[in-house]
C-alpha cells in the first residue's frame, strides 16, 4: 500500500474515531440533561407576608419573577433586546454558528474575550437549567438544551419565556424588573425605559439604574443609538429620548415599611422552620402588624427627630430612637421601630438594645407600695435623703430639678416624678420587691434589688417595659408578645397558629388604682404636654430620663393600645441640657398617638367592683372637711379609704408658693 493511501486510511481513521467519539460524548451528555418541557412548570416559590388585615406587606424568595404573556411586552423592548442580545435569533435553530466564528475571531485579535456568541435561546437555557461557571461542557451542554429547545417551541413561545425568566439585577422576569425599576407594569414602559431594560441583561450589576446610574444611562443612549440605526426609532425620536431623564421608582435604594419588624419575622421563622422554608417553600405568613399604624410610626419619627437634632443642636452623631406598639388584650405587637434606618444599622433598638429606663420603671414600685397597704393619698416627703449602702458608700439622690416639695401624695409623687419620695417607697417595701412585680408583669431583663432599682438603674427593653406596661393596660392580665399569627404552606395546609396566652398576674383593683394614678402624669405631671397639644383620650403613662439625658422614654397606654418611644444614641451620651422624656419622647408618642386613635371609639378604663371613691384633702391625705383648701376625688381600693378628716395645718411648697395656715 502506498504512503498516500496509508495516510487517507489514517486521516478517514481519525476523523471516523472523533466523530464516534463525539456521537458518543453527545449522546452521553444528552441523557443527563433535563426535559426542556420543565420550562413550562419552573415557577420559583415565594413566601408572601402580611399584616393583620391580609395586606401583603413583604416577600421572601430566593427567586421573584411575575409572569406575564409575549402580548403585554412592547415590540420596542422585544426589537431592542433581539437586537443586542442575538440579531439572528429568527434565522439560527439555537446556536448561531455565525456568530460563534465571529466572536472567536474577535477575542483571538483581542487576546481577550470581547465578544461572547450565546443566543437568546442559549441564555434561556443557561439561566434555567445550568450554572454560571464557564467551562466546555457546560458549553456543550447549553448548546445542545438550546437546539432541544429550539425544536420543541416556537420562536414566540420562546420569546416569552426568554423575558419572564431572565435576570435583570433587580429581580427575574420583564415585569419584576418594570416593577422594580419604573413602578409600573411592562406594557406602560416609554421607550427611553424599553432601551434601559433591553441594556441590562448582559451586566445586570454593572446596569443597573440603582446602583450606577450614570453607567446606565450610557447604556441607554448606546442602545437607543442602535436603535435609531436599524430604524427602530427616528432620528428626531433620537434626539428627544437621550434627554429624556428617567424617574425610578422607590427600589433598593429606600427603605422598606417595616423593616425591622420584618427582619425579626425572617429570624423567628428561619430559627423555627428553617430557611429552606422561608425562601423556598412559597409560605403564606400572617402578622400582626398593621401597616397604617406602621406607616404612622415612621412618618412621627420621621418628623420628630430632625426637630429634636435642630432643637438640640446635634450634627456629628446620630440620634437613635425606637418605638413599640402593642394590643394590651392580646400581645399582638402593631407597629415596630427599632432604628433611624434600617440600611444603615440592623440592629433592632426594640427589642435588641438594653437600656435604663429612668423614671418609666417608678410605676413597679408604686404598685408595690399599693400591694402593701399604701393608698393614692399616703403622704410621703419629697425631702434629701442620704443613706449608708452595704458597701459603706453614701447614697444621696436628688430630684430632677434638684427641688424638694416636702410633703406630698403618692399620686402627686409619681405624677410629678419625685425621685425622693420613689426612693422612700423602696426602702419601705423592700427592693425585692419590686423586682417581683416587675417579673410578674413581664419584665424579663436582668433586675438588681437594690435601692436605684425604683429609679429605674437596672437596663432593659423596650418591649419588656411594653409588656409589663400592657399588664396594667388589660386589667391586670399578663399576655405574650408575639408577631406572627399563622403560618400556611404552598398547599394550604396549617404550619402554625399563635396561641394566646393570658394570665392574671394582679388584681382588677391594684390594676386599676395604679392605672388611675399613672393618668395624672398625663393630665397633671410630666406628661401633661400630650393634653396641651390635643391628646384627649382616656390614658396612662409615666415619663423617663436617665443621668445626663442619655435616654429619654415615654411609655403610654389606653384601654386599647400601648406604645413606648425611646430616644438616645447608640453609645450613651447626653442627648441635649433638659432633653427629659417629655420633651423628647413624649412629642413623637404623643403625635402617634393622635393619629392611632383618631377614628377609634373613646374608652375608658373599667373600674373594677372593689373600687371606691372619696373626697379627700391633698395636702394631707385625709377625708375632705371645709378646713381643705385643696380637695380632690380620690380612688381607693375598699377598706383602704381613710376615716379621719382633714384638721387643718401649715403647708408651704414650691408647687404653690403659698402658705396656708388653719386653726
Amino acid at each position: 500500500m502506498s504512503n498516500i493511501k496509508r495516510a487517507i486510511f489514517i486521516v478517514i481513521g481519525i476523523y471516523g474515531f472523533c466523530g464516534g467519539f463525539g456521537w458518543m460524548l453527545v449522546r452521553t451528555i444528552n441523557r443527563t440533561l433535563p426535559s426542556v418541557r420543565m420550562l413550562e412548570d419552573y415557577t420559583p416559590r415565594v413566601t408572601r407576608v402580611y399584616d393583620r388585615k391580609g395586606e401583603l406587606i413583604h416577600e421572601f424568595y430566593e427567586e421573584r419573577r411575575i409572569v406575564v404573556p409575549l402580548e403585554r411586552i412592547p415590540k420596542l423592548l422585544i426589537d431592542a433586546t433581539i437586537m443586542v442580545e442575538d440579531k439572528s435569533f429568527y434565522r439560527h435553530c439555537g446556536v448561531d454558528l455565525s456568530g460563534i466564528m465571529r466572536a472567536t475571531l474577535a477575542n483571538i485579535l483581542n487576546l481577550r474575550a470581547i465578544q461572547g456568541a450565546s443566543t437568546i435561546t442559549q441564555q434561556l437555557a443557561r439561566n434555567l437549567f445550568l450554572t454560571s461557571h464557564k467551562s466546555f461542557l457546560r458549553k456543550i451542554k447549553e448548546a445542545l438544551l438550546a437546539t432541544h429547545i429550539e425544536r420543541v417551541y416556537s420562536k414566540d413561545e420562546i420569546l416569552e419565556l426568554y423575558f419572564n425568566q431572565i435576570y435583570y439585577g433587580n429581580g427575574y422576569g420583564v415585569e419584576t424588573a418594570s416593577e422594580r425599576y419604573f413602578g409600573k407594569h411592562v406594557e406602560e414602559l416609554t421607550i427611553p425605559e424599553c432601551a434601559m431594560l433591553a441594556g441590562i441583561p448582559k451586566s445586570p450589576v454593572r446596569y443597573s439604574p440603582f446602583s450606577h446610574p450614570e453607567v446606565a444611562n450610557k447604556r441607554k443612549i448606546f442602545i437607543l443609538n442602535l436603535m435609531a440605526e436599524n430604524g427602530i426609532i427616528s432620528v428626531d425620536e433620537l434626539q428627544e429620548f437621550k434627554n429624556t431623564e428617567l424617574i425610578l421608582a422607590k427600589g433598593s435604594g429606600f427603605q422598606e415599611l417595616g423593616a425591622y419588624f420584618i427582619e425579626e419575622v425572617r429570624k423567628w421563622v428561619t430559627s423555627r422552620f428553617g430557611p429552606d422554608l422561608l425562601y423556598r417553600g412559597g409560605i403564606s405568613i400572617y402578622t400582626t402588624l398593621d401597616i397604617e399604624l406602621q406607616q404612622m410610626a415612621e412618618s412621627s419619627i420621621e418628623k420628630g427627630l430632625p426637630e429634636l437634632e435642630s432643637k438640640y443642636k446635634i450634627e456629628e452623631d446620630t440620634l437613635q430612637s425606637a418605638l413599640l406598639a402593642m394590643n394590651p388584650k392580646n400581645g399582638a405587637i402593631l407597629a415596630e421601630i427599632g432604628g433611624r434606618d434600617f440600611r444603615e444599622s440592623q440592629f433592632n433598638r426594640a427589642v435588641q438594645a438594653r437600656r435604663q429606663p429612668g423614671s418609666a420603671f417608678k410605676p413597679f414600685t408604686w404598685l408595690a407600695a399599693f400591694a402593701a397597704g399604701s393608698t393614692a393619698a399616703s403622704i410621703v416627703n419629697d425631702d434629701s435623703i442620704s443613706v449608708e449602702l452595704v458597701t459603706g458608700d453614701i447614697y444621696s439622690p436628688i430630684n430632677y430639678d434638684h427641688e424638694f416639695f416636702g410633703p406630698v401624695t403618692l399620686r402627686e409623687g409619681l405624677a410629678k416624678s419625685r425621685n425622693l419620695v420613689a426612693v422612700r417607697l423602696i426602702m419601705d417595701v423592700g427592693p425585692a420587691s419590686v423586682v417581683g412585680y416587675a417579673r410578674r408583669m413581664g419584665i424579663t431583663s436582668s433586675l438588681d434589688p437594690v435601692i436605684a432599682l425604683s429609679l429605674g438603674s437596672s437596663s432593659t427593653t423596650i418591649l419588656d417595659m411594653v409588656s409589663a406596661y400592657a399588664t396594667l393596660a388589660s386589667g391586670g392580665v399578663r399576655t405574650t408578645p408575639y408577631m406572627i399569627d399563622k403560618i400556611i404552606d404552598k398547599n394550604g395546609t396549617l404550619l402554625y397558629r399563635h396561641s394566646d396566652f393570658r394570665e392574671r398576674v394582679l388584681s382588677p383593683e391594684l390594676t386599676y388604682l395604679v392605672t388611675s394614678v399613672m393618668e395624672s402624669v398625663l393630665n397633671a405631671g410630666t406628661g401633661i404636654r400630650a393634653r396641651m397639644t390635643g391628646f384627649t383620650r382616656s390614658a396612662a403613662g409615666k415619663t423617663g430620663t436617665t443621668d445626663d439625658c442619655a435616654d429619654a422614654w415615654f411609655i403610654g397606654f389606653t384601654p386599647s393600645l400601648v406604645c413606648a418611644v425611646w430616644i438616645g444614641f447608640d453609645r450613651v451620651q447626653r442627648i441635649g441640657r433638659n432633653a427629659t422624656g417629655a420633651q423628647v419622647a413624649l412629642p413623637i408618642w404623643t403625635d402617634f398617638m393622635l393619629q392611632a386613635t383618631e377614628d377609634e371609639p373613646f374608652e375608658k378604663f373599667k373600674v373594677p367592683p372593689g373600687i371606691v371613691y372619696r373626697e379627700i384633702c391633698k395636702n394631707c391625705g385625709k377625708l375632705a372637711s371645709f378646713l381643705s383648701k385643696q380637695v380632690r376625688e380620690e380612688v381607693f381600693i375598699r377598706g383602704t379609704e381613710p376615716i379621719d378628716e382633714c384638721t387643718g395645718h401649715y403647708l408651704r411648697t414650691l408647687r404653690d408658693k403659698e402658705e396656708f395656715r388653719f386653726p
